[in-house]
């Protein structure tokens, strides 16, 4: 069994995957890049709500050295 890592996709990766499915079929894209139907799915309703910005992560980033200021 093999421990699976967390991939993280920029905003730019996301709207780049959104648009490929759109073109080449959901199913294909999300074994291409190895995402759930679901997923890609949330990703594609954040993006046709909201546009690019849907896609970008919710929660703010804080600076590891900023956090370690304060």
């Amino acid at each position: 069994m093999t421990k699976r890592e967390r991939r993280s996709f920029s905003p730019e990766d996301r709207l780049a995957i959104v648009q490929e499915g759109q073109r080449e079929g959901t199913t294909a894209t999300c074994r291409k890049y190895n995402l759930s139907p679901s997923l890609f799915a949330k990703w594609r309703s954040k993006y046709l709500a909201k546009g690019v910005e849907g896609l970008k992560p919710a929660y703010p980033r804080v600076d590891p050295a900023v956090r370690a200021l304060e």
